[in-house]
């Protein structure tokens, strides 16, 4: 009687503490006891919160992996262990080694250890892989990937060197990987960024390299201005200079934002050639006109050695912009000219051959861009005769001086300003206001070089930028600045460190399911929070000293002031 007694208390104990567990929980319990009367309960699958985010970054040393609720725009941070279960989206275990930052995955945790349950990758989630295809900067809350239009606010993670960025920090020519569910971005990642290219001077054997043109691979093609900096995509390069007596060529190796120097001394002047150029038109009646200059068609034109403006234009026909490179003695250039109303652009393909005759056919054997962007082939153009590149078509990059009115560099005092590759002058400087996108480049002794790409509209106003300090070389550490773009006297300013500006919610964005809002407060409660701002996006829309009220679209494109959860 007595030992019945015994195991009629085990067995009630047992039942106990496995319902106190089931109803505190999901989780699946087995309970059972030994000979010395110990119970031992083992649990799986025990979680309380759930939520799906982005990683915003992986520890596998201490086991951490750090989140981005998208509903909130906060980050957490949670540990695993062996009893975590990770799974990839075919539902394949997965090594937390092999997680990548900014997927996005559904996540089961405890609150109170703040302990992965279990983690998959998000059957939802789609991602672009590798992609120059993007216009980030759009001043409207959305942006363009491959040619499709997504939502996009400070609550999307961005990501650049394994640090916070802003998507003004991401150029045309940067690589990007984008993650997001639905048509709504939760990632962005830097997968391959940009450096930047100077000259060592500009002035040769008394001869100035001012207006040559300067080549890497096709990728870049830019009119070389004084003091000139350019950004461009890291990777190797053929680097050539043409143009006003030089034709150099040479290997160069351009890193992630590292200043590549290019030697001048080392070129050579040349009495620059010349060749014959034959314009053949379609239609007959269209103008060619090469660096601004009117030439005749049909008839052999002496144009110099190198890079050149084409424009031909007629009426009733899409005018096209493109350039014109000459590098034999003779030369035909055909183009066909495409009416308007047929509704196409003209085209963006180069036109080039080796025998010294360009023709429509030939459309796919090179491209050009201009300041930077990025190019469709690799060939480089010094290895044809005579090449005709288009400039950019597309519409949203058409750049219109706007008259009587400019663009103010307020901040950081002191340092140099590059605006779309030419020197401009030391902050606080100006440049009259063109619409269109930009690349603004800050640069100062000791301190690292910073890029940030603008988005400027075609209102009759002035626009001021004032950008965060630069960061010393020495430090380690990111340091925290404002980045305020302002129009008509409303300036709206926030932080623009790395850790802050991304980390920062919308005010206009909504709680996550139960589950999800409530684990993001809770799990994030450990980590240290600080009150952030964000910057009032990247268009500057409104003129300084006017009064004027801040457009709508502008108003949603910009960050709440509710601060972040991030350490």
């Amino acid at each position: 009687m007595k030992s019945f007694g015994k195991c009629l208390k085990k067995s009630i104990s047992v039942i106990m503490a496995a319902a106190m567990v089931m109803a505190t929980s999901n989780t699946t319990v087995y309970a059972s006891s030994d000979s010395d009367n110990k119970i031992s309960i083992s649990m799986i699958d025990k979680y309380d919160s759930a939520d799906t985010a982005a990683i915003r970054a992986i520890d596998t040393e201490q086991k951490l992996i750090r989140f981005r609720n998208h509903a909130t725009g906060k980050t957490y941070t949670l540990s695993y262990d062996n009893t975590s279960m990770m799974y990839d989206v075919r539902g394949t275990v997965l090594s937390p080694s092999l997680l990548e930052v900014g997927e996005i995955v559904d996540v089961k945790f405890l609150k109170s250890t703040k302990h992965i349950t279990s983690l998959n990758v998000s059957a939802q989630a789609w991602t672009i892989d590798s992609t120059r295809d993007h216009d980030l900067v759009r001043g409207d809350g959305t942006a363009r990937v491959k040619g499709e239009s997504y939502k996009m606010d400070a609550r999307t993670l961005i990501i650049a060197d394994g640090e916070l960025a802003l998507a003004d920090n991401i150029l045309a020519t940067d690589k990007i990987k984008v993650c997001g569910i639905d048509k709504e971005i939760y990632s962005v990642v830097v997968t391959s960024g940009h450096g930047y290219v100077s000259l060592s001077s500009d002035i040769v054997e008394d001869q100035s390299l001012v207006g040559a043109w300067i080549e890497l691979d096709n990728e870049v093609i830019y009119k070389i201005s004084p003091n000139m900096l350019l950004s461009a995509p890291e990777g190797d390069y053929n680097l050539q200079i043409l143009g006003n007596g030089a034709n150099y060529k040479s290997e160069v190796s351009i890193s992630r934002n590292q200043e590549t120097v290019v030697d001048t001394s080392e070129i050579t002047i040349n009495k620059p050639k010349e060749g014959l150029v034959t314009f053949q038109i379609v239609p007959e009646s269209a103008e060619v006109f090469v660096d601004g200059e009117k030439v005749l068609t049909g008839i052999p034109q002496s144009v110099k050695y190198g890079y050149h403006n084409l424009k031909i234009m007629a009426d009733g026909y899409i005018t096209q912009n493109r350039y014109l490179k000459v590098g034999t003695a003779k030369s035909v250039v055909n183009i066909e000219l495409e009416k308007e109303d047929d509704g196409s652009e003209a085209s963006t393909n180069s036109l080039s051959t080796s025998s010294g005759s360009v023709d429509n056919s030939t459309s796919k054997t090179s491209m050009g861009t201009s300041h930077g962007d990025v190019a469709s082939s690799k060939k480089s153009a010094a290895s044809v005769a005579s090449t005709v590149s288009s400039n950019s078509s597309d519409s949203s990059s058409v750049s219109k001086v706007i008259k009587g009115y400019y663009i103010y560099f307020d901040e950081p005092y002191g340092a140099e300003v590059y605006f779309d590759g030419s020197y401009i002058g030391v902050v606080p400087t100006s440049v009259p206001k063109i619409s269109g996108n930009h690349e603004i480049i800050l640069k100062q002794d000791g301190y690292q070089t910073k890029s940030y790409r603008v988005k400027i509209d075609k209102e009759e106003d002035n626009v001021k930028y004032e950008f965060p300090d630069l960061v010393k070389i020495e430090e380690q550490s990111s340091s925290s600045g404002n980045i305020s773009s302002s129009n008509n006297g409303n300036t709206s300013s926030g932080n623009a460190s790395t850790e802050a500006s991304s980390e920062a919610s919308t005010g206009a964005s909504k709680e996550a399911s139960t589950e999800a809002s409530s684990e993001s407060s809770t799990a994030e409660a450990s980590d240290k929070a600080s009150s952030k701002e964000h910057s009032a996006g990247t268009e500057g829309s409104t003129a300084a000293g006017t009064g004027k009220t801040t457009k709508e679209s502008e108003k949603a494109g910009d960050a709440a002031s509710t601060a972040s959860g991030e350490d």
